[in-house]
């Protein structure tokens, strides 16, 4: 009897201890989505700020272009990542499977992380020396 009521004293004194841990985590987890709720606010307040600039008029152009404005968007740089990346893991996985006949899913894997790695630097490579030669061009 006395190892049970030694078992169950345990027990109550774990439950006990358990419950401010359990009470420190929802505090954490709500300072967390207090913060995410107030950078998302602050966040709409710099959107609605932009946007009533943009709505405002603009002072009048001194001079005029004949180049249309280049539109925003990725540069030669990451879209050369991205495609090397995809072309390097494809390539890699169909090569590793092909080669390792032991144990093809393996080499599957190996290759493709091998083959995303070289294809995302050789792909940033390419992109870079294109952007390079559109900012030379731009400067002349």
């Amino acid at each position: 009897m006395k190892k049970y009521l030694m078992f169950v004293s345990v027990l109550a004194v774990i439950a006990c201890n358990n419950s401010k841990k359990a009470e420190e985590q929802a505090n954490r987890e709500n300072a967390v989505r207090q913060r995410t709720i107030d950078s998302i606010a602050a966040a709409r307040e710099n959107q609605q700020h932009y946007s009533a600039a943009e709505t405002a008029p603009a002072a009048p152009a001194d001079h005029t272009s004949t180049e249309p404005e280049k539109k925003k968007g990725m540069s030669n740089t990451t879209k050369g990542a991205l495609i090397g990346t995809g072309a390097g893991i494809a390539t890699g996985a169909a090569t590793g499977a092909a080669v390792n006949s032991k144990d093809r899913g393996k080499g599957a894997i190996i290759g493709g992380v091998v083959g995303g790695a070289v294809g995302s630097g050789v792909g940033y490579g390419i992109g870079a020396h294109k952007d390079k030669k559109e900012k030379d061009a731009q400067e002349k």
